[in-house]
């Protein structure tokens, strides 16, 4: 990457921006292309390949620039949270959310990372989000397994939330834009019908 690519305008370094993560997050890395992002962001393809030797450096640049805006945030809003499972958890969807006004397919990119399985960038996504991987987990380690009912294990408390979350995060990207107050008020509902499942009672 060009560090002169920093001396652009704000406005135009959040177009290059968000047109490579709208790609990138929607199609993965294999299926990206830089013809995609000149359509969506308005900037010459020449402009790209300027400031990034290829797709692999934007790739690098923009998982990483993703990752550690949302993980500087997310370092102030879980220092203000207790240890409730879905209270830690939507405190990280509610960040992204708020992140997602600047840059609108921010919670897409980070899922798209997670997802990625090309093996060309693979060591890549990994590495990049493990930051915020770290940071979510810290978070998640305050809360004590003892409060689920006996019948419920954190294996599948995990596995059918993260399906949840996923689902509604797709359903709130169908407009094209992402609805965050829908998505935020619908997390809320399955969360609190969650709650009276999966906890222990008098807990």
């Amino acid at each position: 990457m060009n560090d002169k690519f920093f001396d652009l305008k704000k406005e135009k370094q959040d177009k290059m921006i968000n047109g490579a993560m709208q790609v990138f997050a929607l199609k993965g890395y294999k299926l990206a292309s830089t013809d995609d992002m000149v359509k969506v962001a308005g900037v010459s393809k020449g402009l790209w390949f300027h400031y990034f030797v290829n797709k692999a450096g934007l790739y690098t640049f923009v998982s990483d620039y993703c990752v550690k805006y949302l993980t500087m945030e997310l370092s102030v809003n879980l220092s203000l949270n207790g240890a409730d499972y879905f209270d830690i958890l939507y405190t990280i969807e509610e960040t992204k959310a708020s992140v997602a006004k600047i840059y609108p397919y921010a919670p897409m990119m980070i899922q798209s990372m997670e997802d990625e399985n090309d093996e060309e960038i693979l060591e890549v996504a990994k590495s990049r989000i493990e930051p915020y991987t770290e940071k979510v987990n810290e978070a998640l380690a305050e809360f004590s397994n003892e409060r689920l009912s006996k019948n419920v294990t954190r294996e599948m408390l995990d596995m059918t939330v993260g399906y949840t979350i996923k689902g509604l995060r797709q359903k709130a990207y169908e407009s094209g834009e992402f609805d965050s107050e829908k998505y935020l008020s619908d997390l809320r509902e399955y969360f609190d019908m969650m709650k009276k499942i999966v906890y222990s009672k008098g807990v």
